[in-house]
């Protein structure tokens, strides 16, 4: 029964790049600063591949993105309240470097949505005013967070019994264990 649990991970976050009202579009990523303190933040799904490695898009100013630089280790929380479904994994996060694969990202970046990366102050600088924010014609600070899971918590609360199981990653295989919700 648990690998019919994580093939519906798999679904739901499949479902979560090309439904956007899917619940797990958006979710929580965990990171911690220099001192261990932990940064909380929503970011979007923007990808997932055959091995489950999770990717979202950044301006590279940002502080995760310096989090991550100095602690690669993150935590992510999606929540489905309809389902009452939780899902949380412990994961390593690299910044994505390779010039020539972020540009391909930056070119399926719809023409919208690419001011979010373009502004000419740092994301968290202060401001006095948020329609004094410039932002640039042809610069931007675009960047992608790999996500790489490694364990993986599934918990559903249903009557008559809340459903808790806990999968590891052990090289490339997934091994479920049920455990006390």
């Amino acid at each position: 029964m648990s690998d019919i649990i994580f093939s519906s991970i798999v679904v739901d976050l499949k479902n979560a790049l090309e439904n956007k009202e899917h619940p797990f579009r958006y979710f929580t990523l965990a990171t911690s600063d220099i001192n261990y303190s932990p940064r909380l933040r929503t970011v979007v799904l923007r990808n997932v591949d055959k091995d489950l490695t999770l990717m979202i898009y950044t301006d590279h100013r940002s502080k995760k993105v310096t989090h991550i630089l100095e602690h690669e280790v993150v935590s992510l929380l999606f929540y489905d309240p309809e389902r009452l479904l939780q899902i949380t994994m412990r994961a390593k996060a690299t910044i994505v470097t390779d010039p020539h694969t972020l540009k391909t990202m930056w070119s399926q970046v719809p023409v919208g949505s690419r001011k979010s990366y373009t502004s000419e102050l740092a994301p968290g600088q202060e401001i006095k005013d948020p329609d004094e924010i410039d932002y640039l014609d042809e610069r931007h600070f675009f960047s992608a967070i790999q996500i790489i899971p490694e364990r993986i918590e599934y918990l559903r609360l249903k009557r008559p019994n809340h459903i808790r199981v806990l999968f590891k990653k052990n090289k490339n295989n997934w091994k479920g264990n049920f455990i006390a919700p």
